[in-house]
């Protein structure tokens, strides 16, 4: 029995198949994202050892995928068709795609980009048998830092909690990851301190109106430690420039990242450093087709053909 939850796809890829890429965006002269999708997945599929074609129309082959399904030609052997989304457009609504759908799964089966796009055609009475998930895939493009803003003075007292920011950036797992910008006086000991710690710092001591607002206009957040009942000028400015705040709360205005003590401020920065997309990459993606296909060719064909498609196997030495 064919299942179609993606933990329950076990099938380890030990042959090679031959997969026909149809990318309908070929007949339109049209070059957007579905022929990146195609481009991609023709890429790593090739490198996992598959035999891998591409073209605006089904062909003889082991597996024909469809990008997209709207406008899926079934090529009479074992097809499978990209559902990106099924909400409705201005072309057909979501109840029509929804019955196309259940019409293309008497002949093909059908890869959604998540599991809210399969839930939804299961949902409608599509057949859960013949419904998988893919997830989604990225070019890994680099992340840039954090810019944080600090702006105030401190003093001899610790009245603004400034050995806060020292712990916090000595608790950073990823200091890279952030250019701290500061301005106001007082900040010296602990710049020189840290300076050689990772973490990318700018100081100025003095407070110059044309490079506080420079610094405002170009950073992500503005820190501010202090828990005085009065409203620092910097987070009412903050506010204008349309940063986000990371603060204790305030009545008078809204902080996007409120924190109490020390502990609650460090959590903010480690929630900031998640990356819920970092393992989003093409080879997942393409591996997570392949599992698909095999799973199925075995289920629809048998052990016994599966193995003769080892035919053209072209692994791709590891470097």
């Amino acid at each position: 029995m064919i299942t179609s939850s993606e933990s329950s796809i076990n099938t380890i890829i030990t042959n090679s198949m031959r997969i026909h890429i149809v990318n309908y965006e070929l007949n339109y002269g049209i070059n957007a994202i579905l022929s990146k999708y195609a481009r991609m997945l023709e890429r790593e599929l090739i490198d996992l050892g598959h035999d891998v074609t591409v073209s605006g129309k089904p062909e003889k082959a082991d597996v024909n995928h469809h990008i997209n399904f709207i406008s899926y030609v079934p090529s009479g052997g074992f097809d499978s068709t990209m559902i990106t989304h099924v909400s409705g457009d201005k072309n057909q609504t979501e109840k029509q795609k929804i019955a196309l759908v259940k019409k293309q799964l008497k002949t093909s089966i059908g890869i959604c980009m998540n599991q809210e796009i399969k839930d939804k055609l299961v949902k409608a009475g599509c057949d859960e048998k013949k419904l998988f998930v893919s997830g989604h895939a990225h070019d890994g493009i680099g992340r840039r830092p954090n810019i944080i803003a600090i702006a105030s003075n401190v003093y001899p007292d610790g009245r603004k909690r400034e050995n806060m920011v020292s712990n916090l950036m000595k608790k950073l797992k990823n200091k890279e990851m952030y250019l701290f910008r500061i301005m106001g006086k007082g900040w010296m000991p602990l710049f020189n301190k840290l300076k050689d710690s990772g973490v990318q710092l700018q100081y100025l001591d003095a407070f110059e109106l044309e490079n506080y607002v420079q610094i405002l206009c170009t950073s992500d957040y503005l820190l501010y430690t202090g828990d005085e009942d009065s409203l620092a000028q910097s987070l009412i400015d903050a506010k204008q420039a349309r940063l986000r705040i990371i603060a204790p709360e305030r009545k008078e205005l809204t902080v996007e990242f409120p924190f109490k003590d020390e502990k609650e401020l460090i959590q903010i920065f480690e929630n900031m450093e998640k990356n819920e997309v970092k393992n989003w990459t093409w080879e997942k993606f393409a591996l997570t087709h392949c599992k698909i296909f095999e799973q199925v060719y075995n289920e629809r064909y048998g052990t016994e053909n599966m193995q003769k498609l080892q035919r053209n196997l072209r692994k791709k030495p590891k470097v």
